[in-house]
């Protein structure tokens, strides 16, 4: 292993180390981003964060949002999988986006990037909605694995408000209770959405949390894994580590 990239920010320590080709971006010591030139697959949670989106035809995600970038794990399987024709992608945390843009290079892979406060930018945000909006905010300062926004009903209702009618909502949480007491886990956060689902995989604590407008079912999802060919090889089968479970 090797650093190969550091540096100190408002009392973070950041740092990018490099094991073969594959890299990943800490925070005081928390993993939150990874990257490698030639796969798709971390066999980690950032796969479970677009994974839900195959639960449906990947032409229907023309506009896709990502709040909290980290290091753009998701970036490459978004491009390579969904290739929707508007990638955005909102960080607060300036040396996540630095190493984003000049270390894993996502840049290339045609996304637009904001510094921004996500909640600020997204009530701030008047333009069309999103077909897929992925939220992962968690504080880079933060040495446990938790949300960095409560996730409150006003809070999921918001980032609804800008998911298009047939769109999904996506979000990151630390581990089954974090969701389990929070008001997203009740009955009244399925307004407008029509399917829920609950991805894990055994590398991580995270349950992140799928709210589909269309309605769904998990076969779909291993359905379509095994029609995708750069999801269907050997190394992939090997390396997709998930588990999915409907909960509505």
């Amino acid at each position: 292993m090797a650093v190969v990239w550091s540096a100190d920010r408002e009392g973070v320590r950041y740092e990018v180390h490099r094991k073969g080709k594959k890299m990943e971006l800490y925070a005081n010591g928390v993993q939150h981003s990874e990257f490698h030139p030639q796969r798709l697959l971390t066999g980690s949670v950032w796969d479970l964060l677009w994974l839900p989106a195959l639960l449906h035809p990947t032409e229907r995600y023309r506009r896709v949002l990502v709040l909290g970038l980290g290091g753009g794990s998701l970036i490459p399987p978004i491009r390579a999988l969904l290739d929707p024709q508007t990638l955005v992608a909102v960080e607060l945390d300036a040396p996540h986006l630095e190493v984003a843009r000049d270390v894993f290079g996502v840049a290339s892979l045609g996304v637009e990037t904001h510094l921004a406060d996500a909640c600020q930018w997204l009530e701030e945000y008047q333009g069309p909605p999103f077909d897929l909006i992925i939220e992962d905010l968690f504080a880079p300062s933060n040495e446990q694995v938790t949300r960095a926004v409560p996730a409150s009903l006003e809070w999921q209702r918001r980032l609804a408000s800008h998911v298009s009618d047939q769109g999904m909502l996506v979000m990151n949480f630390g581990d089954w209770a974090e969701y389990r007491d929070s008001a997203v886990s009740g009955d009244e956060a399925m307004q407008g959405f029509s399917s829920r689902f609950r991805l894990s995989c055994g590398d991580c604590h995270n349950a992140v949390i799928a709210f589909s407008r269309s309605p769904a079912r998990s076969v779909k999802l291993r359905r379509h894994l095994a029609d995708i060919p750069e999801l269907s090889t050997r190394d992939a089968r090997g390396r997709l580590d998930y588990h999915i479970r409907q909960l509505d």
